[in-house]
């Protein structure tokens, strides 16, 4: 009964003393925080420590939570946070980077595993095509279509949760997408 809850009346609840309320909240947004935080570092295991790490912020500073305020903002604005302080720790030579490209992540996190072989290819050489193409990107203009398309976040939440005006996000939304024109001309048929 509780899962119908809106988010604010659950954090009202684990206030009021229901923990179950939090473990709700956390169940209802994992899946969303460790997307995110997987698309900002490209790194499986940080982006399990980022999500864990964003949702212990949380719990910590929930008394700071603005009652009315849109809790998957609140959360992803963390998140975000959180992964950006990963990546300035991460300022060694990134050898990972060069494993990532040996091994094929995108077969091994494709979480269907009902489908045939053949569409499973398709479906991992175009989200490699796609993900090589957003690699071109400018790293704001990845974070801006992430939060658009993978988060179906609005403009404005998006603005919010990167702190830049409504405008700034729009119109870096624009260019990405120009970009992306640009690029898919460019690419061989």
């Amino acid at each position: 009964m509780q899962m119908q809850n809106d988010d604010g009346q659950l954090i009202a609840a684990y206030l009021e003393g229901d923990d179950n309320s939090l473990g709700f909240l956390v169940d209802r947004y994992l899946s969303d925080v460790y997307t995110f935080a997987l698309r900002l570092t490209r790194d499986p295991q940080a982006a399990e420590d980022i999500a864990q790490n964003s949702f212990i912020k949380a719990w910590k500073h929930i008394r700071r939570y603005r009652q009315g305020s849109n809790f998957q903002k609140w959360i992803f604005a963390i998140t975000r946070n959180t992964a950006i302080d990963w990546l300035r720790q991460k300022k060694e030579p990134a050898i990972s980077s060069f494993e990532n490209e040996q091994g094929n992540k995108l077969l091994d996190t494709l979480a269907d595993n009902e489908l045939l072989p053949d569409e499973l290819i398709a479906r991992a050489e175009d989200a490699k095509f796609v993900g090589a193409l957003l690699e071109q990107l400018d790293p704001h203009y990845r974070e801006v279509l992430d939060l658009r398309y993978t988060s179906n976040l609005t403009f404005e939440q998006i603005g919010e949760i990167l702190r830049r005006p409504l405008h700034t996000v729009k119109s870096q939304h624009r260019r990405a997408l120009a970009l992306l024109r640009r690029l898919l001309q460019v690419e061989p048929a």
